[in-house]
């Protein structure tokens, strides 16, 4: 264990930001196929900021087809009724107006600003929100990162202010659906790793 705790921190020295997020049991969790959720407050927020980190068996270039493949999206998240590309400005910012059903109160519409960039060998991807019908603040990054052996890590950090003050009932379900949309973006991202 000794020798993994130091490979997996020598690992996080030479990678980008986000093993540096992990103490060394987190990462060794990571490593062993473990996803790590985390939670940070926000001042004045109904809901924290919500991060999940997870290894995905593919590379940083598969993780980036599958996110922008928006036609495709609601073919592997759960919940994504569609996600349709409302204006692209450039070749690296996406508009998309993303429809959601959501238990209870149906579906739940919004439109999101999606940029893309690279920093060095990692992808980050920073969206904001436009407009929406249950929000009125989102914001988020998906930070993706080579890893040793082909694969990559993931962080995916976002946090939502909800325009209800019922909404404070789902803040535990918050979590558990961040968690199972990353989860389906590692899962789709393996199988079409090609």
């Amino acid at each position: 264990m000794r020798t993994l705790t130091f490979l997996l921190l020598l690992a996080a020295a030479a990678q980008g930001s986000v093993l540096r997020d992990l103490d060394a049991n987190q990462q060794a969790g990571l490593h062993r196929g473990e996803v790590i959720l985390r939670s940070e407050e926000v001042s004045g927020g109904v809901w924290p900021r919500l991060i999940v980190y997870v290894r995905v068996e593919a590379p940083v270039g598969a993780v980036e087809r599958v996110f922008r493949d928006y036609a495709g999206a609601s073919d592997y998240i759960p919940g994504l009724v569609s996600a349709t590309i409302l204006r692209q400005p450039d070749a690296d910012t996406y508009e998309v107006r993303y429809v959601n059903a959501m238990p209870l109160i149906g579906q739940s519409r919004s439109v999101v600003r999606n940029r893309y960039s690279r920093d060095g060998e990692a992808l980050v991807v920073r969206w904001n929100l436009l407009e929406a019908s249950h929000a009125d603040e989102s914001t988020g990054e998906l930070r993706v990162e080579p890893y040793p052996g082909g694969t990559c890590v993931l962080r995916y950090s976002n946090y939502v202010k909800p325009k209800s003050s019922l909404a404070k009932l789902a803040k535990g379900a918050a979590a558990g659906e961040a968690r199972k949309t990353v989860l389906a973006l590692k899962k789709e991202s393996e199988r079409r790793r090609g």
